[in-house]
């Protein structure tokens, strides 16, 4: 172990040159109650008063030293059984470090910030503006940034790892799947009105339970009457009566659960891109079989949702779309525009009601009393577009005109290869036909 002497020339040495110069209250104070201590390999915390950095300029050698000054600050250092310094020495060196650490801190903030990589948060949000394409969905694929202090914007947390590198480029990849134009006209805008009890849907699963109630006229179906003691027949065989078909509104009870997740299955969006979407909600009461005056207005939550996996059952990743009015006995419309993701639909939820579960019950519906909300049904117009080729195309090839691709004219020539996604889930709308090979021309690609 160093002689104090020599820790004495050591520590002497450092500060001389650091941004406290030939302050005696630091020399003074490091020198009597810090060193005999922190002077070797086997120092407590590692912390080497003979190695330890004076360069004030760096983030991480300031940081070490707001730590000692805090440890010190709160009678941590030195330790209990080593000699202690008088409460006015305590006092001394705290108010000189900290005046050189708050100069320094400012001098930091001063200079030139740190280059640092974009968070994945920033780089979705920057692929949005740049390519038009408001709602593609990048962030949740990327691997999760570091943070430091509570911050992800700190420069020393932002690494770069080839795991980040191979993550960036398969989203860059997936962008231009869906930036670049492949057919000379748009895909062809359709709408579509929606119930939201459907074919093969789990609303129709749980309005045969009791946990809902079709509509028409504001009263029960009685073509297909509310759930009681005596059970529906099976849901295959209202389906092929057209029970799910027949223009009647949907009265749910139930509130969004782990097993329970209601979804306007019939559009599976196939192409990413804007679309209107208009609904009509309203509210009601419930009391063993009778359709009463509502409470109040009601409030209906919309969500879009991405389907994963094979697109089967419940609980995929969505956010809120919107929360939307329901009055009372009254069919109020709501619209707005919002970008759809390929294989992305809308999601419905009862979101002003509390959980209720009827299906259990003995009398199911016809034993519940309370608060109901009414979809009457859900129109989906797209895909809408300001320009073809969008913005995102001409962003990349400008004015260059979209050609037919034809193998016999380029004899030894690859065909370009066009991305062909597969519709998850039990959507009804189905994709334009393929209108061949279209790709970018240019006679001078050198130039271009």
């Amino acid at each position: 172990m160093l002689r104090k002497s020599q820790v004495l020339t050591v520590i002497l040495f450092l500060i001389s040159g650091t941004v406290w110069g030939a302050d005696q209250q630091i020399d003074k104070f490091l020198t009597q109650f810090c060193v005999d201590c922190h002077s070797a390999d086997s120092a407590p915390a590692g912390l080497d008063f003979t190695k330890i950095s004076q360069d004030l300029k760096q983030p991480d050698v300031l940081r070490q030293w707001v730590k000692l000054h805090d440890q010190i600050d709160a009678h941590h250092m030195p330790p209990e059984e080593a000699d202690q310094p008088s409460q006015a020495e305590r006092d001394s060196f705290l108010d000189s470090l900290d005046q050189t650490l708050v100069a320094a801190e400012q001098q930091l903030a001063q200079t030139q910030p740190r280059l640092r990589r974009l968070t994945r948060t920033e780089y979705e949000n920057t692929i949005r503006d740049l390519f038009d394409m408001p709602g593609i969905a990048l962030s949740g694929n990327l691997p999760a940034d570091g943070e430091a202090h509570g911050f992800d914007k700190v420069p020393e947390a932002l690494d770069i790892s080839h795991v980040n590198i191979a993550k960036y480029l398969e989203a860059a990849d997936h962008v231009l799947d869906y930036a670049i134009a492949t057919r000379p006209e748009p895909p062809a805008i359709s709408t579509r009105r929606i119930s939201l009890v459907n074919r093969g849907g789990f609303v129709a699963h749980i309005v045969m339970n009791g946990d809902g109630v079709l509509l028409k006229n504001g009263q029960p179906d009685p073509d297909f009457p509310p759930a009681g003691e005596q059970n529906h027949l099976d849901q295959g065989a209202h389906e092929r009566w057209g029970s799910f078909d027949n223009g009647a509104s949907v009265g749910l009870f139930r509130h969004e659960d782990e097993s329970v997740s209601p979804y306007f299955i019939e559009h599976v969006t196939i192409y990413p891109a804007r679309y209107r979407v208009r609904t009509s909600f309203w509210s009601f009461g419930w009391d063993q079989g009778t359709v009463l005056p509502g409470r109040g207005t009601e409030a209906a939550r919309l969500s879009v949702v991405q389907l994963t996996g094979d697109g089967r059952g419940g609980q995929h990743p969505s956010y809120v779309l919107g929360y939307f009015n329901a009055p009372v006995g009254k069919p109020l419309e709501h619209e707005v525009v919002v970008w759809l993701n390929h294989n992305e639909l809308i999601g419905f939820n009862t979101a002003s009601l509390a959980p209720a579960a009827n299906y259990y019950k003995k009398k199911r519906a016809m034993e519940f009393t309370g608060p109901g909300i009414v979809v009457d049904w859900l129109d989906i117009e797209g895909p809408l577009y300001d320009e073809w080729p969008p913005a995102s195309h001409k962003l990349l090839f400008g004015n260059m005109p979209l050609v037919e691709f034809k193998q016999e004219e380029h004899p030894g020539v690859t065909p370009p290869d066009h991305m062909r996604p597969r519709q998850l889930g039990a959507g009804m709308n189905r994709p334009d036909p393929e209108p061949g090979i279209w790709t970018v021309h240019s006679e001078d690609p050198l130039a271009d």
